[in-house]
């Protein structure tokens, strides 16, 4: 399996339709600030991806064949992903989202079971190996969404083994670049830390030398292959690295343990 990374992009809006599916999102009882990521359908299809500062989250122009389906909303959180229960697409009705980090979303269940594979990502059209975060969702025999499992390829040769409940449903993988934490005004931050702008680049910057973040926040720039870093103001320097959005492989059915 390869899963290649591509850059974030949006349903261009058909004529004479404007459905959309609005959600406010609250994590651990606090209003949600991040990537959000809509999937559903038969399939596990993208369907809108983008991001919010205060939980509120409007998909728009949505394509009209997808009005009498229901999609569940991803977010991430310390680097681990979680999904909603699915909702319908509606014009009107804002959906309102309490996803728990503690488990009262509900565990999975089902038997123990594997998903085996390999990501790979593309530069100059070779395909090398990569670290992803890695999130297993399933659509269930009796429709419904479940998160099933996670883990990280291999940074050496984008290996992974996914361990599963699986209740004998379609399965789906996505891998999910690291999106860091907000910029944050006089923050601290240390080597190895990443933050991303307020207003999404589609770039993330990871700290190469620490210190404290100044009061406004800088000039971003993008990685265009030779321009990877710079020192800002309080002697910070960060490279920027290209944010790419889930992407997903499937349905694959889990091979259960036997």
């Amino acid at each position: 399996m390869i899963l290649k990374d591509q850059g974030y992009f949006f349903p261009v809006k058909p004529l004479n339709y404007d459905h959309k599916f609005q959600v406010n999102i609250k994590v651990d009882g606090l209003p949600y600030a991040g990537i959000v990521e809509i999937y559903g359908g038969s399939i596990g299809l993208f369907l809108f991806g983008g991001s919010t500062s205060n939980g509120l989250f409007t998909a728009t122009a949505l394509p009209e064949v997808y009005a009498n389906r229901t999609f569940s909303v991803i977010i991430t959180k310390d680097g681990r992903p979680y999904a909603s229960q699915p909702y319908p697409l509606d014009n009107v009705v804002v959906h309102e989202i309490e996803i728990s980090t503690s488990g009262g979303g509900g565990a999975p269940t089902g038997d123990p079971a594997t998903i085996s594979g390999k990501v790979e990502r593309v530069l100059d059209n070779q395909a090398e190996a990569a670290a992803r975060q890695l999130v297993a969702i399933e659509h269930k025999p009796d429709g419904s969404w479940a998160v099933t499992g996670n883990t990280t390829s291999d940074a050496e040769n984008g290996s992974y083994t996914l361990e599963v409940l699986t209740e004998g449903g379609d399965t789906f993988v996505l891998a999910v670049d690291e999106y860091g934490v907000p910029f944050t005004a006089t923050a601290s931050v240390v080597q190895g830390d990443i933050i991303h702008p307020t207003v999404p680049n589609g770039h993330v910057y990871r700290v190469e030398a620490g210190g404290t973040l100044p009061a406004t926040e800088p000039t971003w720039w993008i990685d265009t292959g030779t321009n990877h870093t710079r020192t800002i103001e309080g002697g910070i320097t960060l490279r920027a690295i290209p944010f790419y959005r889930p992407l997903s492989h499937g349905p694959i059915k889990a091979e259960p343990l036997s």
